[in-house]
């Protein structure tokens, strides 16, 4: 039986060329600013996003998509004769995983034991890591169960970090009062948090970035001492993935990795991380 893989729109992820050929299903959360509301990345791109988003007196919101969005997502999968594994966003962070359950127990019991739900714990490039492994797993031919397990495996060791270029979300969601934000913006604080499990911990402030990006320079290299073999998978909230590399030109040679994947934050994450934030996946 074949095997369909769905994610949500908080995995950040673009389906391209190298991906065409795999049965593959995005369902996007929901973005609404004021009255306006949006399908993240259906009818709002990511520059429309943060354009409006740095516009706006306050921040969007954003919200899990409905059981129905996923019924039909694994009804239409189904009706190919398909299994399917959906690997969404961290129960911790958004309650799409949630959404989801309640979506499969509105099929019938019989095509209930053909969907399998996974909680990644994290999201954005963290997703894209599990998926990626469940895809080349299922290429070579590798039973449900066992990419089941081998995906429970890896989210026990993924971390996120990324550093923040400012707290100007933090202040506007509420997260950090007005002085604080302003004492930190004159300081020239730049925060680094990690994700782990989809708990969001601040494990650093630094005055400048580039302070900070030492940093995640010694994290990333540990990080590829002890797994030189694997793709070095970066996150962030810039524009374009021109500037990403700029930031890292006078750290490392990314060329010095086997394969370097840049993920975009889309809505979900980009509500909270703002611009310019910077980041990696460790797993």
């Amino acid at each position: 039986m074949k095997l369909s893989f769905i994610v949500d729109s908080a995995s950040d992820l673009k389906i391209n060329s190298e991906i065409t050929d795999i049965p593959l299903t995005i369902v996007p959360l929901n973005v609404q600013f004021g009255e306006d509301h949006y399908l993240d990345g259906v009818n709002i791109t990511e520059d429309e996003f943060y354009k409006r988003m740095s516009n706006e007196p306050d921040l969007p919101k954003t919200s899990q998509p409905s059981p129905q969005s996923f019924f039909e997502a694994f009804q239409k999968e189904l009706n190919k004769g398909n299994e399917v594994l959906y690997i969404g966003i961290s129960s911790n962070l958004s309650g799409t995983v949630q959404s989801a359950t309640i979506g499969k127990s509105m099929l019938t019991e019989e095509e209930q034991k053909r969907v399998t739900i996974i909680d990644s714990g994290i999201a954005s490039g963290g997703v894209q890591i599990l998926l990626n492994e469940a895809i080349e797993m299922s290429k070579k031919e590798a039973s449900l169960s066992e990419i089941v397990t081998r995906i429970e495996k890896t989210k026990a060791g993924i971390k996120a970090y990324v550093l923040l270029e400012t707290l100007e979300n933090l202040k506007k969601g509420g997260r950090i009062s007005a002085v604080q934000g302003a004492i930190a913006g004159m300081l020239n604080i730049k925060p680094m948090i990690s994700i782990i499990d989809g708990v969001v911990e601040t494990i650093g402030k630094f005055r400048g970035s580039k302070k900070g990006l030492n940093k995640m320079k010694e994290i990333i290299l540990e990080w590829k001492s002890e797994n030189p073999e694997k793709t070095l998978y970066l996150i962030h909230s810039f524009s374009s993935t021109d500037e990403v590399k700029k930031e890292f030109d006078e750290l490392f040679a990314l060329d010095s990795f086997p394969k370097v994947i840049y993920t975009r934050f889309g809505s979900t994450i980009g509500t909270y991380s703002s611009e310019k934030a910077i980041g990696f996946v460790a797993y």
